[in-house]
Protein backbone atom coordinates (compact mmCIF):
# COMPACT_ATOMS: atom_id res chain seq x y z
CA UNK A 1 0.00 0.00 0.00
CA UNK A 2 1.51 3.50 -1.06
CA UNK A 3 2.00 5.83 1.78
CA UNK A 4 -1.09 8.69 2.17
CA UNK A 5 2.09 10.81 2.96
CA UNK A 6 3.72 10.10 -0.76
CA UNK A 7 0.20 10.22 -2.29
CA UNK A 8 -0.20 14.10 -0.87
CA UNK A 9 3.07 14.97 -1.86
CA UNK A 10 2.13 13.85 -5.60
CA UNK A 11 -1.16 15.56 -5.34
CA UNK A 12 0.87 18.81 -4.68
CA UNK A 13 3.32 17.94 -8.02
CA UNK A 14 2.99 20.26 -10.97
CA UNK A 15 2.00 17.96 -13.91
CA UNK A 16 5.51 18.21 -15.51
CA UNK A 17 7.12 16.66 -11.99
CA UNK A 18 4.39 14.40 -12.29
CA UNK A 19 5.15 12.58 -15.60
CA UNK A 20 8.52 12.34 -14.57
CA UNK A 21 7.92 10.31 -11.56
CA UNK A 22 5.92 8.05 -14.23
CA UNK A 23 8.60 7.89 -16.66
CA UNK A 24 10.62 7.78 -13.68
CA UNK A 25 8.92 4.47 -12.17
CA UNK A 26 8.38 2.78 -15.72
CA UNK A 27 11.51 2.76 -16.60
CA UNK A 28 12.47 0.89 -13.11
CA UNK A 29 9.39 -1.37 -14.51
CA UNK A 30 10.78 -2.19 -17.92
CA UNK A 31 14.49 -2.48 -16.31
CA UNK A 32 13.37 -5.08 -13.63
CA UNK A 33 11.18 -7.06 -16.84
CA UNK A 34 14.30 -7.27 -18.74
CA UNK A 35 16.33 -9.39 -16.41
CA UNK A 36 15.89 -12.98 -16.96
CA UNK A 37 14.38 -14.79 -14.15
CA UNK A 38 16.41 -17.80 -12.70
CA UNK A 39 14.63 -20.71 -11.13
CA UNK A 40 16.52 -23.43 -9.80
CA UNK A 41 15.05 -27.02 -10.58
CA UNK A 42 14.66 -27.86 -7.07
CA UNK A 43 12.77 -24.33 -6.64
CA UNK A 44 10.70 -25.38 -9.43
CA UNK A 45 9.72 -29.07 -7.70
CA UNK A 46 9.25 -27.09 -4.46
CA UNK A 47 6.48 -24.78 -6.78
CA UNK A 48 5.12 -27.17 -8.49
CA UNK A 49 4.93 -29.76 -5.39
CA UNK A 50 1.47 -28.58 -4.16
CA UNK A 51 0.03 -29.82 -7.37
CA UNK A 52 1.01 -33.64 -7.69
CA UNK A 53 0.07 -34.11 -4.14
CA UNK A 54 -2.60 -36.87 -3.15
CA UNK A 55 -6.25 -35.14 -4.08
CA UNK A 56 -4.65 -32.08 -5.74
CA UNK A 57 -6.53 -30.95 -8.95
CA UNK A 58 -4.20 -32.66 -11.09
CA UNK A 59 -4.24 -35.80 -9.57
CA UNK A 60 -7.69 -36.58 -10.53
CA UNK A 61 -6.87 -36.77 -13.89
CA UNK A 62 -4.03 -39.54 -13.17
CA UNK A 63 -5.28 -42.85 -14.61
CA UNK A 64 -5.07 -45.11 -11.98
CA UNK A 65 -5.46 -48.20 -14.00
CA UNK A 66 -2.04 -50.14 -13.96
CA UNK A 67 -2.61 -51.48 -17.58
CA UNK A 68 -0.64 -50.07 -20.74
CA UNK A 69 -2.57 -47.51 -22.68
CA UNK A 70 -1.62 -49.30 -25.91
CA UNK A 71 -3.81 -52.41 -25.05
CA UNK A 72 -6.92 -50.75 -23.71
CA UNK A 73 -9.85 -51.97 -26.04
CA UNK A 74 -11.96 -49.13 -25.02
CA UNK A 75 -10.30 -45.74 -25.45
CA UNK A 76 -11.73 -42.83 -28.18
Amino acid sequence: MINPQILEAIKKMPNVERLEMIEFALKLMREEMEKPKKLSLTAAAEIMHSYYETESSLTKFVDTCNEDFYEYQDYA
